[in-house]
């Protein structure tokens, strides 16, 4: 189901900037809405049919009048700043209110891998901040499904992984995500095997 539409700035195959409509979907069990989780139900009873505009009130930076004038980042900036002030003047509501649905997960799956990960990030190529910590000394770590929970991955210690914040979005969105996935549950199957004998 639909439950929420809305606009925003996205770049079109000719390397132009463009707007672009988002739905945001819900799965349901079946078209019968008595079978719909409650969520949807109420999602749907508060929405009101409009398409949210984020692009209101953010000039198109990237091309002036025709297109064919392209700005220095400087002068987008100052655009894009001038635009964020002149929406935040006119903000009436702070926020949109949005239901989201969570998979409850291992917390002994997630101790494990934190435990087996000996506090640094288990991606072996990492670059990022393999050795940061936090505030209380603890790992600065994200234990992270290499499949996703929400769609069917295992909640197991071989299928997850320990991954400093950088790791973690390039596993997440990185061009290469697909190759780094791969890389990712080949090393936490090894390194479960390693910890399991």
């Amino acid at each position: 189901m639909i439950v929420q539409r809305w606009m925003r700035w996205g770049e079109g195959e000719d390397g132009l900037r463009r707007k672009e409509f988002v739905w945001v979907l819900a799965p349901v069990p079946s078209p019968l809405e008595h079978t719909w989780p409650a969520s949807v139900v109420m999602a749907l009873h508060e929405d009101t049919g409009q398409v949210h505009d984020h692009t209101e009130g953010v000039a198109l930076a990237a091309q002036v009048d025709s297109g064919t004038v392209r700005l220095d980042s400087y002068e987008r900036y100052k655009r894009l700043a001038r635009a964020a002030h002149e929406r935040a003047k006119s903000r009436t509501r702070r926020s949109t209110l949005t239901t989201v649905e969570r998979f409850l997960r291992s917390a002994p799956a997630r101790e494990a891998v934190i435990l087996r990960s000996g506090g640094l990030c288990e991606n072996p190529t990492c670059l990022g901040h393999p050795t940061e910590r936090t505030e209380a000394d603890a790992p600065l770590l994200e234990v992270d499904h290499v499949h996703d929970l929400a769609r069917g991955g295992p909640d197991v210690p071989e299928a997850m992984i320990a991954l400093c914040p950088n790791c973690h979005a390039l596993k997440t969105r990185g061009k290469n995500r697909r190759e780094l996935q791969k890389v990712l549950l080949a090393e936490a199957r090894l390194r479960h095997k390693s910890f399991s004998r």
